[in-house]
């Protein structure tokens, strides 16, 4: 059984488009195994070409990587769900997000999960295994990316969870942020 001193297992990070959210979680992933704290999960990543966003990748924590979303214009189909001038690739997102969601045997593992937002809640068994992830039942320990701005009613719901913490990143603190968010997990983690 986890110790939790601060009865907090949601560790949320949200803020501004582009402000370094997925920067932070990777610095945080590496701060957490360098404190003997496994994780498992993704990340998403721009995929650029010369300084142009094409679209966004996922990548597990152990190097997978499928597309999540393309400028639809460079894709050759059209596809069933979409936002702004990207075609969200559901199929890809799934093959590549779901199976780094389950739960491992060691309690001292942490579920990364950047990010939980409008283009992976296309994906129905997503959204369905972030709703497990966070009921009251489970014992997962969480750091996870979501919007800034209110958006699903499930999002808001994991944004207001009493299991939660949430530090809004800025171009300010992204820098030093870090620092609060290693210590307030390491508490409830060792």
């Amino acid at each position: 059984m986890i110790s939790n001193k601060l009865n907090v297992k949601y560790f949320l990070i949200t803020g501004d488009p582009g402000v370094g959210k997925t920067t932070l979680t990777k610095k945080l992933c590496s701060l957490l195994q360098t404190n003997g704290i496994k994780t498992t999960g993704f990340y998403t990543e721009e995929v650029r070409k010369n300084r142009v966003r094409e679209g966004f990748d996922i990548i597990t924590l152990d190097g997978d990587q499928g597309r999540l979303a393309r400028v639809q214009s460079l894709l050759n189909f059209p596809t069933k769900f979409s936002v702004s001038k990207y075609g969200v690739l559901i199929e890809e997102f799934e093959n590549v997000a779901l199976p780094t969601l389950q739960k491992t045997q060691d309690p001292k593992t942490c579920l990364v999960i950047d990010e939980i937002g409008k283009m992976e809640f296309f994906s129905a068994p997503f959204k369905n295994r972030v709703k497990e992830i966070f009921t009251i039942e489970s014992d997962y320990i969480v750091l996870a990316t979501i919007p800034v701005r209110k958006s699903d009613p499930l999002i808001e719901f994991i944004r207001n969870h009493n299991k939660a913490k949430l530090w809004v990143v800025t171009r300010e603190n992204r820098d030093t942020i870090h620092e609060d968010i290693i210590m307030a997990m390491k508490q409830a983690i060792l």
